[in-house]
């Protein structure tokens, strides 16, 4: 049995050139059985904070914020745990309203990654903490047009929904 301390502090580098990574905090408790067959492995580490640096093809090089309570838990094959993480980036965008008035808000935006290692399912947010006018109107989106914008908003670093694209130029973006 291992007892990971709630303080620990891990650090995993995701390329050579040490521009991707992933810096944790979290703990957990763990059992591993080592024996012929290999080493089995099982619990589950809770992150209380980080942050992940990661460039996607599309996404340039971004910092994430690790959300507290995000875990990644084993289930016996060490090197194919399963994944509950969420990470944002808080940025502000200009949205206009239907007056074509525009004012500044701030949306956290990022990726929630889950199932497996081996199989990792990637989907992209987008909140709009302070604004119920923009956050009402993400909630009655489906979350197939919610990543569509996140992914926008993270590629150009502007909120492109329906009846916001008016000032849009290639300039702009």
């Amino acid at each position: 049995t291992i007892s990971v301390s709630e303080g620990a502090h891990i650090v995993c580098d995701l390329n050579a050139e040490q521009t991707n990574y992933v810096d944790l905090m979290g703990g957990g408790d763990l059992r591993m059985k080592y024996n012929s067959d290999g080493i089995n492995l099982t619990g589950r580490y809770t992150l209380n904070d980080g942050q992940m640096k990661y460039s996607l093809p599309v996404i340039p090089l971004k910092t994430f914020t690790i959300k507290d309570g995000s875990y990644v838990e084993f289930n016996g094959d060490p090197m194919n745990p399963k994944l509950n993480i969420t990470a944002t980036e808080r940025t502000k965008a200009t949205v206009t309203d239907e007056s074509g008035v525009g004012r500044s808000v701030v949306f956290d935006c990022g990726v929630v990654i889950t199932k497996t290692l081996n199989d990792m399912g990637l989907e992209f947010i987008i909140d709009a903490p302070e604004d119920n006018s923009v956050n009402g109107e993400l909630a009655t989106m489906s979350a197939e047009e919610r990543g569509k914008i996140a992914v926008t908003m993270l590629t150009t670093g502007m909120y492109l929904a329906d009846g916001n694209t008016g000032g849009f130029s290639m300039n702009s973006a």
